[in-house]
């Protein structure tokens, strides 16, 4: 049997469980249910399938890769972001979380609403719905493409059809259930992701002869081993205080601000239980990504040791040695791990999307319960379906890495305008007078945070922003939101 078969195989199978779990979690097909789990999900459970949530599939690849490149966050520099994640987890626990609960919201959005008003309320939840599209899409052509070429292309199957099945075996699974199933299938995958990762380290270590802690200790002493960048400067991109305050923003507004992350959080029995599954998340987090690192740094050493010539783009590294080195065990776990990674993420990421256009557009929390909600719910989950799987074939067609990347990359600054409605919102006691300005500023504070990042080194000698940019776009609609409000 060929080895693109058993690989084949192998998925058809892990989808075969997911659809299992979920035609057990989803006989209760409600919107409390698909929304909300009602409010009955264990902390530990959360806590262990955000792990996956969080690491993508493109996380999977590109954390190992990136060890061995120059620039941002080589070797061990990305661990210095990731303490830095641990701060804004910390601030989401102790802050964010008791506002969402005090509120008792469904969309996190909601609390705009009602803190600033309709339109700042719709521009939040379209900012979400415009970021979480674009970027649950990109995540998703990157881990379809690797898939494709060493999987399904071998079968004569054209891109887009690769594209397709995925999706709708996401949908299968999570249109009854929603989050509750979700919640579920989340903790699953994080487990095949984290045995993937544990046995390749095994494997890989088998390798050197040096065994599990053996491993650790010889990446550590390695040239890619170095963890702390203290002299730098801020115009160093991997400077330690500029990557622990880019992780803390980044973990702000792509966690706490984003409705993705937090609905499973809102399932909690009640907020001790939320911070606690915070508290435990940051610190597995925080070791998963140690492990990841270490991983990369073994694959640089393995590549010089067999003297593998290293691909031009550090994403190849991972899958190449898996599926050409490591023989038919190395290329089962990858693709284990590979798959759980990014379902994990992207099955969230499309029930977040429903959840915000059902409360956040349709009004769902506004209007009694009837049938006919739970039809148009599923309506709504499968045209959020069928639009990234367009957006993904947009990417194919574009056939321009630079291109989507930038996509990409402006999707990121979408974030800044959140931490300022935010920001505004908890910070002060102002209200807004001129509610139509609030889209047009948060729509003018990226292209302005835009501008400013691309003549940044030559207006700021040499200084780059970096992670830091989503303070600076945060900080300008913060600003122009204070323009148009007035005290209470």
């Amino acid at each position: 049997m060929s080895q693109p078969l058993i690989l084949l195989i192998l998925i058809v199978v892990y989808f075969l469980f997911l659809i299992g779990i979920s035609l057990i979690t989803g006989k209760d097909n409600s919107n409390d249910t698909f929304f909300k789990a009602n409010r009955n999900s264990p902390w530990y459970v959360i806590a262990i399938g955000m792990i996956g949530a969080s690491l993508s599939g493109v996380t999977f690849i590109s954390i190992p890769g990136v060890v061995g490149t120059s620039g941002v966050n080589q070797n061990y520099a990305y661990l210095q972001m990731v303490w830095g994640y641990l701060i804004g987890y910390m601030i989401i626990a102790n802050v964010l979380m008791p506002l969402y609960y005090r509120y008792n919201v469904t969309s996190i959005y909601e609390y705009l609403e009602q803190r600033l008003g309709y339109s700042s309320y719709k521009t939040g939840a379209g900012f979400f719905l415009l970021s979480r599209l674009i970027g649950s899409a990109f995540r998703m052509y990157i881990v379809a493409m690797v898939m494709h070429r060493f999987i399904f292309s071998t079968f004569g199957w054209p891109f887009w059809i690769t594209v397709l099945v995925s999706i709708m075996l996401i949908w299968v699974y999570t249109f009854r259930g929603g989050i509750k199933t979700i919640v579920i299938t989340d903790l699953l995958q994080t487990i095949c992701m984290l045995g993937s990762l544990v046995l390749t380290i095994v494997y890989l270590a088998s390798r050197f002869d040096t065994g599990f802690w053996g491993f650790f200790s010889k990446v550590l002493h390695s040239p890619y081993g170095k963890i702390l960048y203290l002299d730098g400067g801020w115009n160093d991109p991997n400077y330690f205080f500029k990557q622990v305050l880019g992780g803390m923003l980044i973990a702000l507004v792509m966690t706490g601000l984003d409705q993705d992350m937090m609905q499973k959080n809102l399932t909690c029995r009640n907020l001790r239980e939320a911070q606690l599954n915070m508290f435990s998340f940051s610190i597995l987090l925080f070791f998963v990504n140690f492990m990841f690192l270490t991983l990369g740094g073994g694959l640089y050493l393995f590549a010089a040791k067999e003297g593998i010539s290293i691909p031009s783009r550090s994403d190849e590294l991972f899958p190449m040695v898996a599926f050409q080195y490591l023989s038919g065990i190395g290329s089962v776990l990858f693709l284990l791990g590979l798959t759980a990674s990014n379902y994990a993420s992207a099955d969230s990421a499309l029930a977040s999307l429903t959840t915000s256009f059902c409360i956040d557009f349709l009004n769902f929390n506004k209007t009694p319960d009837h049938p006919r909600k739970k039809r148009l719910r599923t309506w709504v989950h499968l045209g959020f379906s069928l639009l990234i799987f367009a957006v993904i074939v947009l990417f194919y067609l574009l056939n321009n890495d630079a291109v989507i990347n930038k996509v990409f990359q402006f999707a990121g600054y979408t974030y800044g305008p959140l931490l300022g409605l935010f920001a505004f919102g908890i910070g002060t006691k102002r209200m807004i007078k001129v509610g139509w300005m609030v889209p047009l500023i948060c729509i003018l504070a990226p292209i302005i945070t835009w501008i400013i990042n691309v003549h940044s080194a030559e207006w700021f000698g040499g200084f780059t922003f970096g992670n830091l940019l989503v303070a600076m776009n945060g900080l300008i609609t913060f600003a122009g939101l204070m323009l148009i409000s007035s005290k209470k």
